[in-house]
């Protein structure tokens, strides 16, 4: 019989160059590390806006305040320069 090789997987708890690791704004963890992240910011809730159905409709413009150049204009100016 052949006996399965096992890959060991780097930690996911050292942090590497390729890993962002996260800041938290609790001061110094005494007891309960889970516990105190789990208040912190990052996990806070938050109410997202709905894109469609009910309660989706935006009464302001969506590209408002952007101004839209037309390319033969752009042509025309960069023809006569």
């Amino acid at each position: 019989m052949k006996k399965s090789s096992r890959k060991t997987l780097p930690s996911a708890a050292l942090p590497t160059q390729d890993q962002v690791v996260y800041r938290h704004n609790r001061g110094v963890i005494k007891d309960n590390a889970v516990h105190a992240l789990l208040h912190d910011r990052l996990f806070r809730q938050r109410i997202e806006k709905k894109r469609k159905g009910k309660g989706s409709y935006q009464r302001k413009a969506k590209h408002a305040g952007k101004i839209f150049e037309n390319p033969i204009i752009k042509f025309l100016i960069a023809k006569i320069l």
